[in-house]
């Protein structure tokens, strides 16, 4: 993750096969939020949370699902704004 202002970050992951692109983000395990699917088939994902508050803990995972309909989810991630 990298950090883009204190409301905002970049979240990137790789899959071994081509698949879609999505993050649910909260500030809880519950998350809350998902950011737009983005339905290109790519390995190389990249994805912002924006809209964040200053210095708050945030949850996310990653979700991919490849050209066969098979779903990804990474586990929890924590990191904390700016």
């Amino acid at each position: 993750m990298k950090n883009l202002s204190g409301s905002g970050e970049l979240v990137r992951w790789t899959t071994d096969e081509p698949g879609d692109s999505q993050v649910e983000y909260g500030t809880t395990t519950a998350y809350g939020s998902t950011t737009t699917l983005d339905a290109s088939l790519v390995t190389t994902h990249s994805q912002i949370l924006a809209g964040l508050a200053p210095l708050t803990l945030y949850h996310c995972r990653v979700r991919s699902r490849d050209a066969a309909g098979n779903l990804a989810i990474s586990p929890d991630f924590i990191f904390k704004t700016l």
